[in-house]
């Protein structure tokens, strides 16, 4: 139990870490974009700041989904890849069905699959709430 507990909150911290230097990183182009202006007219700007939101969404959901079904496959806890990822995407949205399940000694993966996943999806919020301000907080300025 203990060791199911370190495994999966190395792994936590490992992704999160990966989503916040992602994070930074669209940060930096979303702000490119807008203080540079790149495409001329606004409406693109807008356009493409939106776009580099959902790339790093889709990137940051995938990285993650594929880190905890290689983990999984890595522990010898499924014999396959699609029920490990099937596993995966079902802890990780919350949605947790019950008709794959993790062996006892490991079920607290599946726990902390689904608060990372949680944690994630507030990190979305968040960093959605900032580009769609970003055209708000030009105009002020």
């Amino acid at each position: 139990m203990l060791f199911a507990l370190l495994i999966g909150s190395t792994m936590m911290i490992g992704c999160l870490a990966a989503a916040i230097f992602f994070f930074g990183v669209a940060a930096r182009v979303l702000r490119w974009l807008e203080e540079t202006q790149a495409f001329g007219y606004r409406r693109f700007t807008n356009l493409f700041e939106l776009a580099v939101t959902f790339v790093w969404i889709l990137f940051v959901l995938s990285f993650s989904v594929w880190g905890w079904a290689a983990l999984y496959l890595s522990l010898d806890l499924f014999t396959g890849l699609e029920p490990a990822l099937y596993f995966a995407i079902a802890s990780f949205t919350t949605v947790g069905y019950g008709d794959v399940v993790l062996e006892p000694g490991w079920r607290l993966l599946a726990g902390m699959t689904a608060t990372h996943g949680l944690l994630t999806f507030g990190l979305f919020t968040a960093f959605l709430v900032e580009v769609f301000n970003l055209p708000v907080r030009s105009r002020r300025g």
